[in-house]
């Protein structure tokens, strides 16, 4: 089954094309996502023009690829720079128990009383866990304080007496 998700952005950044590896082509992500693996022959949008990944090596942390029809150095050294994107239709589904951060914003906080609190505004990294703010509020976003995340009912649902905490 196929899900729109129309709160998604058109296209999602996965990484910049970094330093050029070796004399085919191939190069580092530079600032990789962390959750795309850049697998062969899948499209990646390159300045917003569709490219076919040819090789594919490293890992997700420092991925090394190559792009059809980026035969050399000079080609790919003058792309330097340019963001490497997926069009909203061909992201993946994230694994249980993982979100987008844009699928999280704007969704609406509920105490478990069922109160609403507000729609999430953004999510900041924290030291141990994202936090979502929520106008004036931070709130943790862990499974004993969000127990319930409803991405298609664009909800998230606070455990029985937690209390947000004031931003400062």
């Amino acid at each position: 089954m196929t899900v729109d998700y129309p709160w998604r952005p058109e296209r999602v950044r996965v990484g910049t094309i970094g330093k050029a590896h070796g004399l085919d082509g191939s190069f580092r992500v530079a600032d990789p996502c962390g959750w795309w693996d850049f697998p062969l022959d899948s499209t990646i949008l390159v300045d917003g023009s569709p490219r076919t990944v040819s090789k594919c090596r490293g890992d997700e942390l420092a991925p090394l690829i190559q792009l059809e029809g980026a035969g050399d150095r000079t080609g790919i050294e003058q792309l330097r720079g340019a963001a490497l994107e997926l069009p909203r239709s061909e992201l993946p589904e994230p694994d249980d128990d993982f979100y987008f951060r844009f699928d999280l914003v704007g969704c609406i906080v509920e105490e478990a009383n069922g109160t609403p609190l507000g729609a999430i505004d953004a999510v900041e990294d924290g030291v141990a866990h994202d936090q979502l703010l929520v106008g004036e509020h931070r709130i943790p976003f862990v499974a004993v304080i969000v127990p319930t995340v409803d991405i298609l009912g664009r909800r998230v649902v606070l455990a029985d007496g937690w209390e947000p905490i004031a931003v400062d």
